[in-house]
């Protein structure tokens, strides 16, 4: 993708590459929202979206083509391609084969060639060093375990084994998870576990095939170990659009955001909103606003703190959550929150588009500061 210095460039050319295969490929219009070429072929009228970004394409933006293809102004369609000049994330692969896509093909633009995904899920990429999650707040009752769990299924899924910590006294993932998950994997290939462990029993020289922690925290910050929260790569901080609370809950995140930065000075912290009612625009418009603009001077005078406009991911309100944890009532085995309902898991998209952005946000800001140490030795 570096030989092209423009997005223009980059669809001409994956444009000329569809005709030369026997499409009649047409740039869409100047104002159309959703794809960049129509393709005809016999009876197929197919909508392209190229991405051309340094970052690989996310779950989130396949989610959003695929919103697209599902609406009134995208009926002429048989079906999508989605192109890709820099590649896709894991989540994308997990996203297509648990929501079962089947009216949108995934394709690599590679020298100078479209090579066609093929549904396989690849193996995930290795991790050089354990990444450490927290979820933490000053407060209990905001969706912290439920967090946890789920994002923790989300590494599963994409087929990292996981090990989640309990450092709540209250010990809630043992009580929903036990001891651990298994989430097996596609065609009776391996899947990955999530293993649940209160503190004194990790030990990461016992579990050399896990590269990811998760800890679920105390909201009593001085239950939390300090050598967890020294660790932590990145912590969560979760929260909700309620209008009687939106000040509470900005003081809240403020004193967390102070407490992790008493021991760990490194962590990117990101604020995420729970329990979303994405039917509700206009005044989630309005309740976004407010609480975004409590965090600007925050943010401006420390860089790796970051609030995740919930246009962009949330976890959006759900039976599947909302429920979750009754099978302890049916005796059931323990379970995460990503059954169907109606053929779709919103839990399993959400927590899917949060892996994706928590790896994609470090990932750049990392590419950015090597550039940044790259010019500074040139200069």
């Amino acid at each position: 993708m570096s030989q092209f210095e423009t997005a223009v460039d980059f669809k001409q050319t994956v444009r000329q590459r569809f005709e030369q295969d026997g499409w009649i490929a047409t740039p869409a219009p100047p104002d159309a929202i959703g794809y960049d070429i129509e393709l005809v072929r016999d009876s197929e009228c197919v909508a392209v979206q190229i991405k051309h970004q340094r970052a690989k394409t996310h779950a989130g933006q396949l989610e959003k083509f695929i919103d697209f293809l599902e609406r009134p102004e995208a009926a002429k369609f048989t079906r999508g391609f989605l192109v890709s000049g820099s590649g896709f994330t894991p989540s994308v692969f997990t996203y297509m084969r648990t929501e079962e896509v089947v009216d949108v093909a995934l394709a690599s633009f590679k020298d100078n060639e479209i090579v066609w995904e093929d549904g396989d899920v690849p193996p995930p990429p290795a991790r050089s060093q354990l990444t450490y999650i927290g979820v933490f707040t000053c407060k209990g009752g905001v969706g912290k375990t439920t967090i946890s769990a789920h994002l923790a299924g989300a590494f599963a899924l994409n087929g990292y084994d996981v090990v989640l910590i309990d450092l709540d006294r209250q010990s809630n993932l043992r009580k929903l998870l036990g001891d651990g998950v298994y989430i097996p994997g596609r065609r009776g290939g391996l899947g990955a576990t999530i293993t649940v462990l209160n503190h004194t029993e990790w030990d990461e020289a016992e579990y050399p095939e896990t590269r990811v922690v998760i800890c679920d925290c105390s909201p009593e910050y001085d239950a939390n170990p300090e050598a967890f929260i020294e660790k932590f790569n990145y912590c969560l901080i979760p929260t909700t659009l309620n209008p009687l609370g939106i000040n509470k809950n900005a003081d809240v995140i403020r004193r967390t955001f102070a407490a992790v930065r008493r021991s760990n000075t490194s962590a990117e912290l990101f604020v995420i909103v729970n329990n979303y009612h994405s039917d509700e625009a206009k005044r989630n418009e309005v309740l976004n606003r407010i609480l975004k603009t409590e965090f600007e001077t925050l943010m401006a005078h420390d860089p790796k703190c970051h609030y995740i406009d919930p246009e962009t991911v949330a976890i959006r309100f759900s039976k599947q959550l909302l429920y979750w944890g009754y099978h302890i009532v049916e005796n059931d085995k323990p379970q995460l929150a990503f059954r169907e309902i109606g053929g779709r898991s919103l839990p399993r998209t959400d927590f899917l588009k949060l892996l994706d952005y928590l790896e994609d946000h470090t990932q750049i800001e990392a590419a950015k500061a090597q550039e940044t140490r790259s010019s500074a030795i040139n200069n």
